[in-house]
């Protein structure tokens, strides 16, 4: 009871700060950590790639000067129009104006114009081929998965960086933990020496326990330089992770410890089979999988796209305007059909082919990802429930480690025991609460390794 009564006298002092939190270390990475910060540069360059493929639907302004001069025919031709894509059933429509003055030949009669030029406005609509799809369309569609998967990229980065944070936080908790159990047991020592060395001076003990106590006060202060250097290395460590508003590292000091880890919990069967169907909802790499599949779905779709004819109709309205100089006109109203189909469209039907084998390969490997995913999470599952069973076990075992230890000194006291034996009473129940200390901090890894498994920090809001 004295050494749980000193272990809590020496957390009292560190109450009163406040202490450093699991999800204050986790938000710091959110924020500040630069790997996960040059991660998430990857959205800006997949949103680049998507502002390129929608370029390919601005609108196209041309214009020209055409002048013939010094020959039998004097003309000169003046273009400008526009041109716009759009998204819907591959549909364009353009616009333009022409001025055509001067001499033509007979079979350019058509660049001449009335005075007031010739206006022109139309659309062209694919019947067949690029109605449903084209290349364009293609493109766009896939630079838009591409921003998926680079999302989905930066999820599984973030899963990775934010299971390794957690150890770090739970390594520098535990250190900080068997640092405190150190200084607890040297106190002890240390307390013990004056009473024994009264005891000795008035002969009621031989000097060889005073001896032996000093012993052991030099023993447990070379375990406190140890651990303060566990501690140390610990706080360096997670340091990487936790920053401040500049994003510069941060060591966290011995105040900002927690008093004792957090309470433990067990996971029953049912949380299990749970658990595996929320990872397979949730983790990045099926969702990967699936976007990387509907990309080479698109390709397939544009496959078979090109075998089909192409047949486009063409819809056009001129107008002339000014004096009257030509026979055609003033309005005219024009519709064509092209048609155009290649033979054999070998091009065609090897893309179509490679596309379904690829589609085969990442339907094959989304099987496996999901194997994959179910056994790390029961294997995840298994280490955790190990964990939690060793920490209760030795849990018990620290409170009989303590009762013996308390038997012994009252032993002592009592003079039926020896000095030596109650340091061997007190050094065994320190390696058990060391013991234990390591076994809570085994949980608290393999619980940080199934909420990576199970992806948890996918329900942690993310920041912008």
């Amino acid at each position: 009871m004295r050494r749980l009564a000193l272990l809590l006298a020496a957390a009292l002092p560190l109450a009163a700060q406040n202490p450093l939190t699991l999800e204050e270390v986790l938000r710091s990475v959110d924020e500040h950590y630069p790997p996960l910060l040059a991660a998430l540069q990857d959205r800006t360059l997949a949103a680049s790639d998507v502002l390129a493929a929608s370029s390919r639907f601005d609108l196209s302004v041309r214009s020209s000067y055409e002048g013939s001069h010094g020959g039998y025919y004097q003309a000169d031709i003046y273009r400008a129009g526009v041109e716009q894509a759009l998204q819907f059933q591959g549909i364009s429509y353009f616009a333009g104006y022409q001025l055509g003055n001067g001499s033509f030949a007979s079979y350019d009669g058509k660049l001449q114009t009335d005075t007031g030029g010739e206006y022109r406005a139309g659309l062209r609509m694919p019947l067949l081929r690029d109605r449903a799809i084209d290349v364009r369309r293609a493109d766009l569609q896939k630079a838009l998965i591409g921003r998926r998967i680079a999302d989905l990229g930066v999820d599984q980065q973030r899963l990775v960086i934010l299971q390794l944070a957690t150890r770090r936080y739970y390594e520098w908790v535990a250190a900080g933990q068997r640092y405190r159990v150190a200084r607890a047991v040297l106190k002890v020592a240390e307390e013990r020496d004056a009473q024994l060395r009264e005891a000795a001076r008035l002969g009621q003990i031989p000097q060889i326990d005073v001896t032996d106590n000093q012993r052991a006060i030099l023993t447990r202060r070379a375990q406190v330089i140890e651990a303060l250097r566990g501690l140390q290395q610990a706080a360096i460590e997670l340091s990487l992770f936790y920053r401040d508003g500049a994003g510069n590292p941060v060591l966290p000091p011995e105040e900002r410890l927690p008093e004792a880890f957090p309470a433990m919990r067990d996971i029953d069967e049912q949380r299990l089979q749970e658990d595996i169907e929320l990872a397979l909802k949730r983790r990045p790499e099926i969702r990967r999988f699936q976007a990387q599949r509907s990309q080479v779905e698109v390709d397939r779709k544009l496959a078979q796209n090109q075998l089909m004819p192409n047949i486009d109709m063409v819809l056009s309205f001129t107008s002339q305007l000014g004096e009257r100089r030509v026979r055609r006109g003033p309005n005219d109203v024009t519709a064509s059909l092209i048609f155009d189909l290649p033979a054999q469209r070998r091009a065609a039907r090897s893309r179509d082919l490679a596309a379904l084998a690829r589609i085969e390969q990442f339907d094959q490997r989304e099987r496996f990802a999901r194997d994959q995913i179910t056994a790390e999470v029961r294997d995840a599952y298994s280490a955790l429930k190990t964990a939690w069973e060793r920490a209760r076990v030795l849990r018990e075992e620290v409170e009989v480690a303590r009762q013996l230890e308390i038997a012994e000194r009252v032993r002592f006291e009592l003079g039926e025991g020896n000095l030596f034996l109650v340091n061997l009473r007190e050094q065994a129940t320190y390696e058990t609460e060391l013991r234990e200390v390591a076994a809570v901090a085994e949980y608290f890894r393999a619980l940080a390794l199934y909420e990576y498994a199970i992806a948890e920090a996918m329900s942690r809001p993310r920041t912008p």
